[in-house]
């Protein structure tokens, strides 16, 4: 996988955003004139790539990674840009409630009640659900419940009624057919999952900040909150 030629650009992001990269990229590409070939992965997975010395241009994963790629010299230090903010959520078969819960309260409810629930077990979702249940003290209540799956897997399953709950990012649950989201976790927990944009050290800065600058533009943050990712600041 190379760097950016004249008219093209490699771009890693986290599936997370999946949906909204897919519909975003075919405008920029109107816009600047530049192909961009994207592929996806889990966050931690995306970041590891990039550890691990994978060439790309623009990177998109949890900025809690970003000192440690500035460290070993993966990506340029002072270029990092907030892209967005998404709840962890639960999903469940069927139409979207009127309201979505989001006390601790009915959260904590809504687990403990639950048949089954399914959740991502090597993405940053996963990790930071299961992060929810220590601080609520569920994961003892709930252990014999948990079912694991891999990436893009939870909302299906429950789709399918294979599963009652799927544990995601908001914007996955939207995203997915047949699911709709039902709760959002406490914001007072912390449990968001935030995401951001980067460079890496042999692109061509000026070409892959058309990219950073048109995916962080404030015109898009309209069309980002309706599929639940948040802008948030760094």
């Amino acid at each position: 996988m190379g760097t950016a030629t004249d008219d093209r650009l490699t771009f890693i992001s986290a599936v997370a955003v999946h949906a909204e990269i897919e519909e975003l990229l075919p405008r920029f590409r109107r816009q600047h004139g530049i192909e961009v070939d994207v592929n996806y992965d889990v966050n931690p997975a995306v970041a590891k790539r990039v550890l691990d010395g994978e060439d790309f241009d623009v990177g998109l994963t949890n900025p809690w990674y970003v000192d440690e790629m500035v460290s070993l010299g993966r990506i340029i230090p002072d270029i990092h840009v907030p892209f967005g903010r998404v709840p962890l959520t639960i999903g469940a078969a069927g139409p979207e409630p009127e309201a979505i819960a989001t006390s601790h309260e009915a959260v904590r409810e809504l687990l403990l009640n639950a048949d089954s629930i399914a959740y991502i077990s090597t993405g940053t979702s996963g990790k930071t659900f299961l992060r929810a249940m220590e601080v609520m003290g569920l994961q003892d209540q709930i252990r014999d419940r948990l079912r694991p799956m891999g990436p893009g897997e939870p909302p299906v399953a429950a789709a399918k009624g294979q599963v009652q709950y799927a544990i995601a990012p908001l914007s996955r649950i939207i995203a997915a057919p047949g699911v709709a989201p039902i709760a959002t976790f406490p914001p007072e927990l912390g449990l968001n999952i935030d995401m951001s944009m980067f460079v890496h050290r042999n692109s061509r800065a000026e070409m892959a900040l058309r990219l950073i600058q048109f995916l962080s533009d404030p015109e898009l943050d309209a069309y980002l909150r309706s599929h639940g990712v948040y802008r948030y600041e760094l």
